[in-house]
């Protein structure tokens, strides 16, 4: 049986105070159960940080991080590898200040994914109609395309197994959360890794921008966050549509219910 735990936010002194929408079971998951109050600085929702339950061979499966299945998927590695290639700073910050020559690479995750995506795929980038898109339209612009084929540059994954790396994932805010965070995007690093014993769980390695590092992060707590790796959990329903996802990983307390999505863009 599932039990919801409503989602409040509040804000304080210029933060918002997060309690986390959780989903849970317990009995048949053996996964996070419930979230503790936390303080986040930007869009990054969070849940209580407890190490949860760790199955052994958690890393190990599937073997490998998959390849790239699109041209576009491609293109936005390459693009991935010439940032890391040239990255000396990089910070987290609502407004996009890019200077490749000196390796500075400041920006909120929408302003990182809008960035890559008008130099590995602008094609997909353009079939979302907005200047300064936010994770929300990301996320919209994937949830309307179609599995079968790709449309304007985009094709929804069916499937979180399909996703690899060099894909695009997304979700919108609960709406309780208000109106200033609309959500969260960045890009797949490694295919999903079942997570044993949790049923409909997995874990996976994405790059985004934040200022809440995820599990086993390249950003460090307390730093000025930006560009960087890390590693969510995300639990699935029958289908293999993801309806939750936890920050931290596998150290997540609880996880946060709301849909999430994977798109690849293909020109």
């Amino acid at each position: 049986m599932r039990h919801l735990f409503p989602v409040t936010l509040g804000l304080f002194a210029g933060v918002f105070l997060v309690t986390a929408l959780v989903s849970a079971d317990a009995s048949r998951r053996g996964a996070p159960t419930h979230a503790q109050q936390v303080t986040a600085k930007d869009d990054s929702p969070t849940s209580g940080v407890r190490r949860a339950p760790r199955p052994a061979a958690w890393r190990v499966l599937p073997p490998g991080p998959g390849a790239p299945e699109s041209r576009g998927a491609e293109r936005v590695l390459e693009t991935l590898a010439r940032i890391e290639g040239k990255l000396t700073t990089t910070r987290y910050q609502h407004r996009t200040v890019v200077r490749e020559r000196r390796g500075l690479y400041a920006w909120d995750c929408s302003g990182m994914a809008a960035w890559i995506l008008e130099r590995a795929a602008p094609r997909a980038l353009s079939a979302i109609h907005r200047e300064r898109p936010v994770a929300r339209s990301f996320h919209d612009v994937i949830a309307r395309s179609p599995t079968d084929q790709a449309r304007r540059g985009w094709r929804r994954l069916a499937h979180v197994e399909e996703a690899r790396p060099g894909d695009v994932f997304a979700w919108r805010r609960p709406p309780e959360w208000g109106n200033r965070i609309t959500g969260h995007v960045g890009f797949v690093l490694e295919r999903a890794r079942p997570v044993p014993q949790w049923e409909g769980a997995y874990t996976m390695r994405i790059v985004d921008a934040t200022s809440l590092p995820h599990q086993d992060d390249t950003r460090t707590r307390g730093g000025p966050g930006g560009y960087g790796h890390g590693t969510l959990l995300f639990m699935t329903d029958g289908d293999g549509q993801v309806d939750s996802y936890g920050w931290f990983g596998m150290n997540s307390r609880g996880v946060v219910v709301t849909p999430v999505v994977f798109g690849r863009v293909t020109r």
